[in-house]
């Protein structure tokens, strides 16, 4: 989304709602769905700590 493909504000601007409602579509479809989340990274220094 740095380099939108379009230049005017107008298409740039529905260019961004389309991929917000898109981004939303996947998370919501994910949630109904029980899909879990990607897992993060740890940090070294998490890493480093027993487990409790």
């Amino acid at each position: 989304m740095r380099q939108g493909k379009h230049r005017s504000l107008s298409k740039t601007s529905l260019q961004h709602q389309l991929t917000g409602a898109a981004v939303n579509l996947i998370r919501s479809t994910a949630w109904l769905t029980d899909e879990p989340h990607a897992r993060t990274r740890t940090s070294p220094l998490t890493a480093l700590s027993p487990a409790a």
